[in-house]
C-alpha cells in the first residue's frame, strides 16, 4: 500500500481511516524537513502487540524510528512524537554551529595581558 508517497507494509494489520490521518501527519513532519524524502513504514501485529518501524532518508539524513504498543493509534502517536523529535534534532546542529561561529572572536594579545 502507498499513502502520501510512503510505502506501507502491513502484516496482519488493518489500517483504520483515523490511522491514515496520523500517517499523513508523520509524513508531513518529514516533508517539512525535506520535500523529497523517501520513507517506508512497516506495521506488524504480533499477538496483542502492534509494532511499527519507519525508515528512510530526508536530505541525506537517515531516519529510523521504531515503536510498539497495544493499538495502531497508540503506536502511530508515539511514532509521530519520535519522528518530530528526530527531525528537530537533525536541524539543531546546523543552527548551533552557526551561533558558535558568529560568537567566536579571536583573542587579542592585549586582552590576555589585562586578564592575567
Amino acid at each position: 500500500m502507498t499513502l502520501e508517497g510512503v510505502k506501507i507494509y502491513s502484516e496482519g494489520v488493518g489500517i483504520p481511516h483515523d490511522s491514515e490521518t496520523k500517517i499523513r501527519q508523520i509524513v508531513d513532519t518529514i516533508r517539512n524537513l525535506s520535500p523529497s524524502a523517501g520513507v517506508s513504514m512497516r506495521l506488524v501485529k504480533n499477538g496483542r502487540i502492534y509494532e511499527a518501524l519507519l525508515w528512510g532518508k530526508a536530505d541525506e539524513i537517515p531516519i529510523g524510528v521504531y515503536n510498539r504498543g497495544p493499538s495502531v493509534n497508540h503506536v502511530l502517536d508515539s511514532l509521530y512524537k519520535k519522528v518530530k523529535k528526530t527531525c528537530l534534532k537533525s536541524r539543531r546542529p546546523a543552527a548551533s554551529t552557526l551561533r558558535r561561529a558568529e560568537g567566536h572572536s579571536p583573542i587579542d594579545p592585549g586582552q590576555m595581558a589585562m586578564a592575567g
